[in-house]
Formats: C-alpha cells, structure tokens, sequence
C-alpha cells in the first residue's frame, strides 16, 4: 500500500478530495461540454445584441428554399 502525507492546511479548510480517476475523467469531460455550451449561448447572444441574426424563416429560405416556397 502506497502512503501519502497531506499538509494539514489542505486538512483544515475542507480544501482537499479524493476521488478516483474514472469519476474525475468523467467529471471532467461534463464541465467541458457545459463550458461549450456556455460559450455557444453567449455567442448566440452577442451576435443577436449586434443584430447579426436572421429570422426562421430567412434560415428557411437560405438552406431549404424548397421547403420555404411551400411555406
């Protein structure tokens, strides 16, 4: 069994956890998808502040023009 000493000022203020790798791989990879799905919202609202959005149906007519002449 391998022994590890922990400073006690990690100790005292309820600073230090311990959990496996495989919870904090996972842990990890999460907070990684909500910080890019952070950063896309805030894009999002950044581009429509600056008036750079279009409307549903402009989308329509620029990507299913088919679709949008039915419509």
């Amino acid at each position: 069994m391998n022994t590890i000493t922990i400073p006690k000022n990690l100790i005292k203020n309820d600073d230090l956890v311990v959990i496996d790798r495989m919870s904090f791989e996972q842990i990890f990879r999460e907070n990684k998808e909500l910080r890019l799905a952070i950063k896309a919202i805030m894009d999002g609202e950044q581009s429509l502040l600056l008036g750079k959005t279009r409307s549903f149906k402009d989308f329509l007519k620029a990507k299913f023009p088919e679709y949008a002449k039915n419509h």
